[in-house]
């Protein structure tokens, strides 16, 4: 990664000055009362936010200062822009228990983006430890565009904003993995049914934007701990099976001793009584 000398590369960095616009015109509009505009925003940053490390690395232009910024504009779009956002939407009828919980996502937020720094060239690139912070903000936006597109009004949705908050929150600190999707290289041939399904996927995403993107966070906030729960299972038996096999020679090995004993005691007996 090339250090901060006199310039900066312009296009990475231009992507990720949008994702911070777009995370603070989120604050902005969460204080306006312009919930729905504001979910948007945050979702529109997750976008651009996707975009700057791509095009980073596909024109070599990584560089510490574009990371650092980068980690900023994340704190802001993903950390306090979703916060605010859900505490002047739902939270604020609960008073300082609605705050709190504000306040530990966004604690929850800066202490997953400080985790990933500091793990960066060490953890496995396939698996990520904990919610990503984008995830977590798409999951809270995907709610409130929900409930703000199909002015949805029932009593329980203050309270499944408060859940959804602390689920966000502690998923980003926890050590459940979730997939990266880094193993998908965009560079590589495909077959031609891989465009016809993308493209499918699109259509059936403009069909009801809000409800499937909030599905699709959902199921990928999900995921995580029942990757875990598998892959806890898989090594369980693993170890079990390698238990197993380690116990079987030792098992064959006594019961060869038992029969060689069981053989000179015989042995012996044969001999007592073949004496006058």
């Amino acid at each position: 990664m090339k250090s901060f000398n006199r310039g900066i590369y312009l296009l990475p960095n231009l992507m990720t000055t949008a994702a911070l616009f777009a995370g603070f015109y989120a604050v902005i509009a969460g204080i306006q009362g312009n919930f729905e505009q504001g979910a948007i925003a945050i979702l529109i940053a997750m976008v651009f936010d996707g975009l700057d490390g791509r095009i980073a690395r596909m024109t070599n232009s990584c560089s510490a200062f574009g990371a650092e910024y980068d980690s900023l504009s994340d704190m802001i779009s993903f950390g306090l822009a979703p916060a605010i956002l859900i505490f002047q939407w739902a939270l604020m009828d609960f008073g300082k228990l609605g705050w709190l919980v504000a306040f530990i996502y966004t604690v929850a937020a800066a202490l997953r983006l400080a985790r990933f720094n500091t793990q960066v060239g060490i953890a496995d690139k396939r698996y990520f430890q904990g919610l990503p912070s984008p995830a977590a903000a798409a999951l809270l936006a995907g709610l409130i565009w929900v409930v703000e597109s199909n002015q949805i009004e029932l009593a329980i949705t203050p309270i499944a904003a408060l859940v959804l908050t602390v689920f966000a929150g502690l998923m980003m600190v926890s050590n459940t993995r979730f997939s990266s999707f880094k193993e998908f290289n965009l560079k590589d041939k495909v077959p031609f049914m891989t465009l016809l399904v993308v493209v499918l996927i699109f259509v059936v995403i403009t069909i009801k934007p809000a409800m499937i993107l909030f599905l699709i966070f959902l199921s990928y906030a999900v995921s995580g701990p029942v990757i875990t729960l598998l892959t806890l299972k898989k090594t369980r038996a693993q170890r079990k099976a390698q238990k197993e096999e380690v116990e079987q020679p030792e098992t064959a090995a006594k019961q060869d001793v038992v029969v060689e004993e069981n053989a000179v005691e015989e042995s012996k007996s044969a001999n007592e009584l073949d004496k006058p």
